[in-house]
């Protein structure tokens, strides 16, 4: 699948943008804060629903706007089909606002979903950014990111069970916070009974997210092993383990009825600590990926060089994925990238890319286009655009 065109309404810079673009190569240049990442930041968002730069839809909304919207036309590359791909948000503040919050909505072909759940898989993108490198430096929670971007995307019964277990986990943390909210803050008979009732619901949908989790663990340290062995010329093993609350041996030989028996019973064990603590402390809300270099910690003990082969390993892993589980390849995008990797790390990035459609977001021109030409087959067949003030323009090539 790649993309024909992207409309942009009231979206960060752009008060209105209606670009066509090429199914091969994108690149546009400029100087820093001129919109190039934001041209990205808005594709990445029609596959995630997310960005990959902020968790508030408000902080893309144009200044002084109440929303925005993203459109991508999009053609198979299978059967050749049109389609298209929608994001929009309202924060339901304008005077032309449809919503009293607010409120995001996914669209296909222009028809919205009712649950933003069943949108995901429609259209597939990877980002390479320099942000990636809080893969390694970061806390769990951008590892867990990582994970739930990646499944959501191949797995549609993958998001579902995500999204039913942060609906129980916050039900029976606000029993718990209600309960410490009262006068008496007493974990009374009631307050035990409410909390448990979530815990077998809880416990069904815990075993199948930390059983996909772990199958996926496996293969992310199959194809990065690989990535980082090829980047580092065979003189460094990188090693991927998921890390969760039960023993993996249970999600190894997996019985989801004795998964979910451990959980509820760890549960109604801990039903005191965590009423004492006011929140649920047991879980895959919990869950991390440790990553090594022949047994040594990344955080710890690499180098900012090893941080980055781990971190491109790692999204490169992501691109071998979504490509065996969709039989496509993702759109690729490539935000500034050039100027963070060495030569080495630079080609093994480009030799991964096939025969995807890429957007790639640069200051220089002259080095990209050299870059390119000697790396890609398809490099005649790269569009230029330059960006500045929310301006995009298309350069034809000298």
């Amino acid at each position: 699948m790649y993309i024909r065109s992207i409309e942009l309404t009231n979206f960060r810079n752009y008060r209105r943008l209606d670009l066509k673009v090429e199914p091969s190569v994108n690149v546009f240049y400029g100087a820093n804060a001129q919109g190039k990442t934001n041209i990205l930041e808005s594709i990445y968002l029609c596959t995630s629903t997310h960005s990959h730069r902020t968790s508030k839809d408000s902080d893309m909304v144009l200044h002084g706007e109440h929303g925005y919207k993203v459109r991508l036309a999009l053609t198979s590359s299978y059967n050749a089909y049109d389609e298209s791909v929608s994001v929009i948000f309202d924060d339901g503040c304008g005077e032309n606002s449809t919503v009293k919050r607010p409120r995001k909505t996914v669209c296909h072909d222009d028809i919205p979903f009712d649950r933003i759940a069943d949108y995901y898989g429609i259209f597939n993108a990877v980002i390479f950014a320099p942000e990636d490198l809080t893969l390694i430096k970061d806390g769990p929670s951008v590892r867990r990111k990582y994970l739930n971007v990646l499944l959501s995307s191949v797995k549609t019964s993958y998001i579902v069970e995500l999204t039913n277990y942060v609906r129980y986990l916050m039900s029976r943390n606000r029993v718990i916070k209600n309960a410490r909210a009262t006068k008496e803050k007493a974990l009374t008979d009631q307050v035990r009974n409410e909390m448990s009732i979530f815990h077998e619901p809880m416990a069904r949908s815990a075993a199948r997210i930390m059983h996909e989790r772990y199958l996926f663990s496996l293969r992310i340290d199959k194809f990065a092993k690989v990535h980082h062995e090829s980047i580092s010329h065979g003189s460094e093993s990188l090693f991927v383990k998921y890390k969760t609350c039960v023993p993996l041996e249970m999600l190894e030989k997996y019985d989801e009825d004795a998964v979910v028996e451990a959980l509820v019973r760890k549960w109604d064990s801990s039903i005191e600590d965590d009423f004492f603590h006011g929140t649920t402390d047991y879980g895959p809300q919990k869950d991390d990926l440790l990553m090594s270099l022949d047994g040594d910690g990344l955080r710890k003990f690499a180098s900012q060089g090893q941080q980055r082969s781990a971190a491109l390993s790692m999204k490169l892993a992501e691109l071998d994925i979504m490509r065996e589980e969709t039989n496509d390849s993702p759109v690729l995008l490539l935000d500034d990238v050039f100027g963070e990797l060495d030569a080495e790390r630079r080609k093994c990035l480009l030799s991964e890319i096939g025969d995807a459609q890429i957007f790639i977001t640069c200051t220089d021109k002259s080095f990209i286009e050299q870059e390119l030409a000697d790396s890609l087959e398809k490099a005649s067949k790269i569009a230029f655009f330059e960006v500045s003030s929310g301006v995009v323009t298309r350069v034809e090539k000298a």
